[in-house]
């Protein structure tokens, strides 16, 4: 077995021992990354902490050097290296340059689909990327404008189809999905989404929607109780849905580093309140061995909620739809 997969199977194996009978061993080196090329984007989508400008921690570039850091260190362990978080990654200067680092990693982007010009789109059908997912959130203007403000519908769908086209015309085994962020405003074109998706040979999926206040879901979450993330509670006020009171087997298969070099424990720590050290500093290995680390761990292990960013995290439920 390749070194890669033994690194994910000792990573299950040793969550499982944990979680079951309180076996404490030294988690082995994560199997999945996800790399935050920039926290800057084009966009003021306003549930989202950086569209509606309440990013609590600097904006910036993932310096290149640091990238070739990570991909040298983690290149013999990840599986999947996932090179977005918090902002637009094809905004970043060496965003081809940096692709071509993490080749090894399957690696994959989430993009708001504004940059698919020709020139991107040879790009992105010649790179290493894996997956290209783009946010596609309606068929029409109004609609597709409602979350997605400052967007370009209309330049988002050319750019669609011309990714697509180019992917055929290289031969490219790059794979389209569109994603489609379900809320209140665009369920009714949810369909006509996914036949757009096929006519271009694009994968689909629909995604549950997260808001910044779960006391304000009631305006945007679908009332499709199986796809959102958020219940009634008692008192008819809205409350995220349950997840499981302890454990998270994130804590031990994967881990975010911000674009400043900050390693944190999940991609639900936006604002890095949780860093866990810094790779400008020190080695990813350094960190994720860490006393700090194996603390945060065992707090998770023994109750989510007791730990702030855990509280609202959906772990445990389906998120994502064919449809």
């Amino acid at each position: 077995m390749a070194p890669r997969f033994l690194n994910a199977s000792y990573s299950l194996l040793s969550y499982a021992a944990r979680r079951s009978s309180g076996i404490s061993a030294a988690a082995p080196l994560p199997p999945a990354i996800s790399i935050e090329l920039t926290s800057i984007c084009n966009l003021h989508c306003p549930e989202c902490v950086t569209g509606a400008g309440l990013l609590s921690r600097g904006n910036g570039f993932l310096d290149y050097t640091l990238a070739g850091k990570i991909a040298d260190e983690l290149g013999g362990f990840v599986l999947s290296a996932w090179l977005s978080f918090q902002g637009e990654p094809m905004l970043h200067p060496d965003f081809f340059r940096i692709t071509d680092l993490f080749a090894r990693m399957n690696p994959v982007i989430a993009t708001n689909g504004h940059y698919l010009d020709r020139e991107r789109c040879i790009g992105l059908a010649d790179s290493p990327l894996k997956k290209i997912i783009i946010s596609y959130d309606g068929v029409s203007s109004a609609t597709y404008g409602i979350y997605r403000r400052g967007g370009d519908h209309e330049l988002v769908s050319e750019g669609i189809r011309r990714l697509a086209a180019t992917i055929r015309e290289r031969h490219s085994g790059l794979r389209i999905v569109l994603q489609f962020l379900l809320h209140r405003g665009n369920e009714h074109e949810v369909r006509a989404a996914a036949a757009f998706a096929g006519s271009v040979g694009a994968g689909f999926r629909t995604k549950s929607m997260q808001v910044l206040d779960p006391a304000r879901a009631g305006e945007w979450v679908s009332p499709d109780d199986l796809r959102a993330r958020y219940v009634r509670g008692d008192d008819g006020g809205w409350q995220p849905a349950g997840s499981p009171g302890r454990g998270c087997l994130r804590m031990w298969t994967s881990a975010v580093i911000t674009s400043d070099g900050e390693v944190v424990p999940c991609c639900f720590d936006k604002h890095a309140v949780h860093p866990m050290g810094n790779l400008n500093s020190q080695s990813f290995a350094e960190i994720w061995r860490s006393r700090r680390y194996r603390d945060f761990r065992a707090a998770v292990m023994r109750s989510r909620e007791a730990v702030d960013i855990c509280r609202d995290c959906p772990q445990g439920r389906r998120l994502l739809f064919r449809r």
